[in-house]
């Protein structure tokens, strides 16, 4: 976890808090509320790299209508265990949400779906959706693209968007497993973060302009795929998997060849892709013994000095309890963007508790 001066706020207050921000820039009061739900989703579990901290990003994109503000999110059933479903330009929670629902309504009765957003723009953390999926009995993959922002391996020029791919599955008694990871060895938004916080980077995750390593955050301008420089061959072809995925089977346009999210321009459009598995359709009734089995145990393994042996999600679990009691965090800069913003738009702002250092910044896509 980062580690930043900043202010916590009661997870409902901070949803309703940005929804309102974001129906303040223009989006209409669906695609507000699943967005919000979405970022305090990823908040209350400690990934503010893809959390609140997002709000202001996407308040530019609507104000300088660079996504449609009311979209006509649609659904094509294409066969019988697969839909598209179009955004219709806009924010890309409220497609990503609605294509699990699909998917979910296809997987109870047939044990396995698919769904295809088309038309769409980011989404935020890719792992919300299919823990969501989870949360509803189904082992869910997801994944997204993204534009040019990590060099092939071997490389010196952004290629691949940071590609997230996110599993997730049913745990008994607890919240689900879920593995919610960026194809880079680090997602963009932790650049961001650290930025913000004014901290270096770790070695060989970013570069320059000059495709030279650098743990400035001020100076990468490009990331190095998971793996690393000897091993990126890994993290380059799971990103070029999640590239056919999410653009060639969707017909968005590949990270390479897409406009970029930030700055001026025209509106970005990309595409998402989700597979259902209702482990009930292939288990005969063991699945739940095995999953317990498996945490149990992976969690009892001897660890090195120092460390602990967890399953993935598990940080996130115990930082979600914590963020439950103490609220949830923002960084300064974040908090102070959103409080100015609100003053712009007559929206109240919620009482929130400074602190001098809060924990910060979990893993994410």
């Amino acid at each position: 976890m980062e580690r930043f001066d900043g202010v916590r706020l009661p997870k409902a207050a901070l949803e309703e808090f940005a929804a309102a921000l974001l129906r303040g820039a223009g989006a209409s009061p669906e695609s507000a509320a699943a967005t919000a739900r979405a970022m305090t989703d990823a908040s209350s579990r400690g990934v503010d790299t893809h959390g609140v901290r997002l709000v202001p990003f996407y308040l530019d994109q609507l104000q300088n209508r660079r996504m449609n503000v009311a979209p006509d999110v649609t659904v094509t059933r294409t066969a019988p265990a697969c839909v598209v479903v179009d955004a219709g330009g806009g924010l890309g929670h409220l497609a990503s949400y609605r294509a699990i629902d699909e998917a979910a309504a296809l997987a109870e009765e047939s044990g396995i779906a698919a769904a295809a957003v088309t038309n769409s723009t980011h989404h935020g953390a890719t792992g919300v959706y299919a823990l969501e999926a989870a949360r509803r009995g189904f082992i869910a993959i997801g994944c997204t693209h993204a534009d040019a922002l990590v060099v092939p391996h071997g490389g010196i020029k952004p290629f691949f968007g940071t590609n997230p791919i996110s599993f997730a599955a049913p745990a008994p008694g607890e919240e689900p497993v879920l593995l919610d990871m960026a194809t880079s060895a680090i997602p963009l938004n932790r650049v961001h973060l650290r930025r913000d916080t004014g901290t270096k980077l770790p070695p060989e995750v970013a570069v320059g302009d000059d495709g030279v390593m650098t743990t400035d955050a001020h100076v990468a301008t490009g990331l190095i795929p998971v793996g690393g420089l000897a091993y990126g061959y890994k993290g380059a072809g799971l990103a070029m998997m999640v590239e056919i995925l999410c653009a060639a089977l969707t017909g968005m346009p590949h990270g390479f060849r897409m406009t970029k999210f930030t700055g001026p321009g025209q509106p970005v459009t990309i595409g998402h892709f989700f597979l259902l598995l209702k482990p009930q359709a292939f288990d005969a009734g063991g699945y739940a013994a095995t999953m317990a089995a498996i945490l149990g145990d992976l969690r009892s393994q001897p660890a090195q000095a120092g460390q602990e042996v967890m399953a993935p999600g598990d940080p996130e679990k115990r930082e979600a309890a914590s963020r439950a009691a103490l609220g949830v965090p923002l960084d300064r800069r974040t908090w102070g963007r959103l409080v100015e913003f609100a003053g712009t738009v007559g929206v109240a702002v919620p009482e929130a508790t400074a602190e001098a250092s809060v924990d910060g910044g979990g893993s994410a896509a």
